[in-house]
């Protein structure tokens, strides 16, 4: 069995991509220079299928036994939970602002 040292295996370009997201959120200042709400939520709707995706490609080849390195198969699941977690935390927020917003007497 050959062990991958860690430094080789972690992508960091999501966590990356992350805070370059976010930084772009915050930064409109009465113009359209940051992202919208329809652009943020459709990153984090496509961040979740990716990482699902991965699972279940670590899942299936788990099943056959072409996985040499387990640590790699954890640390993905693990991303996709916290990219489920998020988005789940995400919708929630959505739905109380807009539950606030409907309460609101004009």
């Amino acid at each position: 069995m050959f062990i991958v040292p860690m430094n080789s295996s972690i992508n960091t370009n999501s966590i990356q991509s992350i805070s370059l997201n976010s930084e772009k959120i915050g930064s409109g200042s009465g113009e359209n220079k940051g992202l919208g709400f329809k652009e943020v939520f459709q990153d984090v709707i496509k961040n979740v299928e990716e990482t699902e995706a991965a699972t279940k490609l670590d899942a299936y080849n788990l099943s056959i036994g072409n996985v040499d390195d387990m640590h790699t198969m954890i640390i993905n699941a693990a991303k996709a939970d916290v990219a489920l977690q998020t988005m789940v935390q995400l919708r929630n927020k959505i739905l109380d602002a807009y539950t606030e917003v409907m309460r609101t007497n004009l």
